[in-house]
């Protein structure tokens, strides 16, 4: 039966769990507890809109940390141990700040703000960072579940984290990072037993090698325009922190956890389309309502809108940490690399705006409402770069669950036309294939045709070539990431090659190449080349 003709299984909530919750661990939600740790030390406990300079001291640190492990990263990619290692300092120095943090609050005297915030930046720049090498590893169903359900946690233990003493959250703040660096190397060990059972992701792949620079030049722009408001909104109209009243600091939270499990709902347990653009545009409509309730200088209007913007840049964090996996899974560069462009850019511009705003808080009357005119008029031009699903051209952004986008529309449309003869599964009824899909399907070019947006098969009358991979996987009883390993092996890899190529640990290669030699009797690397070879 064809694409076309087959029929949508029904969504619900006993399908979603029998999907997802029996290989789910709750150390995937570590990214959660990460961002408690930002709300107890960047952001005041969200009682404020934020601690005002020494969160642009943090962020700056962060900036700077990020270019310098680009700048490593871009010589040579991260080894698994070094990346351990990383994440231990990280830790630390987190741990650091937060204990600076509360010396300095019980001794005002002392001059430790400046260092703790170094500490605290510099450490979460990969404490927070690394995460993003679990979440490649993750198919983008299971990926979305576990950073908006990371982000609903987050705000449900925030509420308690803004009721409890300003010491309790410190005390909180020290414990922290190693928790979330044990649930970093359980979340990791837990993937490494799923896949040594046969449950893997589709792997990683390259497509927006192909898309064009301009592409590039829009979303810098659009991001660095829209983190540019928000931090200026953060600190109108008079460049000082806003800060919300207990029931606004509720709202907040409540409406941030309202949106993650809503979009778990309804992607995952309703099966609708979830697309960029929408998210985007409610992003870009919330943080416009805010600007402008602000700017009535009414108390209670003004502080709706602050807690508008508070909301907006909660959930931006979630937004732009999904964006970025999905463009590290389909990019071949080290998946921090995508994460730090990204997050350099949300930070950098956001902290640039923030300092703006409190060089300019003492303007007032007219000066202000220039003010907010400018701040519309680059939510303006920041829409106008990133408000449609036109880019990235080669493959829409969360292609898999993006709904009746354009890419499915003009799809649709060449299946009828008969310009294309089928579609790629994975990607059209991806819930016929569960949450691990078939992690060996061949790739494909696209091109900027319409009909090549989307993998096709060849024409009846071409005789497939032969596929040596999937001809030793059904023969040998090879798993899909067994015969992944097999094909980089037979070309000579390495296994720390592989590992670094395949976001595997070590231990999980040495084991896939130890099931490998017992299924197809070889005995060591040469064997194996010559095996595929005789194919």
């Amino acid at each position: 039966m064809s694409a076309t003709e087959q029929q949508v299984p029904s969504w619900d909530f006993k399908s979603f769990a029998a999907r997802y919750l029996p290989g789910f661990s709750f150390s995937f939600l570590g990214t959660g507890l990460v961002l408690v740790w930002i709300q107890c030390i960047l952001y005041a406990r969200y009682i404020w809109v934020d601690s005002g300079l020494t969160t642009v001291a943090i962020n700056f640190a962060r900036c700077g940390c990020i270019v310098v492990l680009g700048a490593v990263a871009l010589h040579r990619a991260f080894s698994p141990r070094f990346e351990n290692v990383l994440g231990w300092i990280s830790a630390g120095l987190m741990t650091l700040g937060s204990l600076l943090f509360f010396v300095q609050s019980l001794f005002p005297s002392l001059p430790f703000t400046l260092v703790a915030a170094v500490c605290s930046g510099v450490g979460l720049a990969w404490g927070g960072g690394m995460w993003i090498t679990f979440y490649i590893r993750l198919g983008l169903r299971e990926a979305l579940l576990a950073a908006f359900a990371s982000l609903a946690l987050s705000t449900v233990i925030g509420i308690f984290i803004g009721i409890v003493e300003e010491s309790t959250a410190f005390f909180v703040s020290m414990l922290l990072p190693m928790v979330t660096l044990v649930m970093y190397f359980q979340a990791q060990k837990t993937l490494d037993e799923r896949e040594r059972r046969g449950i893997v992701a589709p792997p990683p792949d390259d497509v927006y090698a192909a898309e064009p620079r301009s592409t590039i030049v829009r979303l810098v722009v659009g991001i660095a325009l829209f983190s540019f408001v928000l931090g200026v909104s953060r600190g109108f109209p008079f460049g000082e922190s806003i800060k919300l009243s207990p029931v606004f600091h509720l709202v907040q939270h409540l409406g941030v956890t309202a949106a993650g499990l809503g979009i778990i709902w309804w992607t995952l347990v309703k099966g609708r389309g979830f697309k960029f653009a929408v998210l985007w545009q409610a992003q870009l409509a919330a943080l416009a309502v805010g600007v402008i309730l602000l700017s009535t200088l009414d108390p209670l209007v003004s502080e709706v809108g602050a807690t508008l913007i508070a909301i907006t840049n909660l959930f931006q964090v979630g937004f732009l940490w999904f964006v970025s996996y999905d463009v590290a899974r389909h990019r071949a560069l080290p998946p921090y690399l995508i994460l730090g462009f990204f997050w350099f850019l949300h930070l950098f511009f956001r902290e640039s705006g923030r300092l703006a705003m409190w060089w300019l808080g003492d303007a007032g009357g007219a000066e202000q409402m220039l003010i907010v005119a400018t701040m519309i008029c680059l939510l303006a031009v920041s829409v106008g770069f990133l408000l449609t699903d036109s880019i990235p051209r080669v493959r829409p952004l969360f292609a898999e669950v993006c709904g009746r986008c354009r890419f499915r529309a003009e799809t649709e449309t060449a299946l009828r036309e008969g310009r294309l003869t089928s579609v790629d599964e994975r990607v059209w009824r991806p819930e016929e294939h569960g949450a691990a899909p078939l992690a060996a399907a061949a790739p494909v070019a696209a091109t900027a045709s319409a009909a090549s947006r989307v993998p096709t098969a060849p024409a009846a009358a071409i005789e497939p070539p032969f596929d040596r991979e999937a001809y030793v996987r059904e023969r040998y009883g090879l798993t899909n990431r067994e015969a992944e390993v097999l094909m980089l092996l037979a070309e000579g890899r390495s296994s720390s090659y592989i590992a670094g190529e395949l976001v595997l640990s070590d231990n999980t290669v040495r084991s896939y190449v130890k099931n490998i030699y017992q299924k197809l009797d070889v005995h060591s690397k040469q064997d194996v080349i010559d095996f595929v070879k005789a194919l």
